[in-house]
């Protein structure tokens, strides 16, 4: 993963990833909101990172996913440590 800053007062890749899941549970607000989604439209990796957290939460919230948490946690862990 680069970590980088596209212009002068954007957030890194780094950055952007530590408030990917804020932004997905709607608890990103205000400016570091508009600094994410800025960040988006000019980083595919971190995008492609956003697409893919989207889609699996989605999808988990679909299933009513509510036994064995933690297991699923660790795989998930682990299937994103290979991404």
């Amino acid at each position: 993963m680069q970590v980088r800053r596209n212009t002068p007062g954007s957030i890194s890749c780094s950055e952007a990833l530590n408030w990917l899941f804020d932004y997905l549970d709607e608890e990103l607000h205000g400016s570091r909101r508009e600094e994410f989604e800025k960040h988006l439209e000019e980083c595919r990796h971190c995008f492609s990172r956003f697409e893919f957290e989207r889609l699996l939460k989605s999808r988990l919230r679909k299933l009513k996913v509510e036994s064995n948490l933690s297991r699923l946690r660790e795989r998930m862990e682990a299937l994103l440590e290979q991404f």
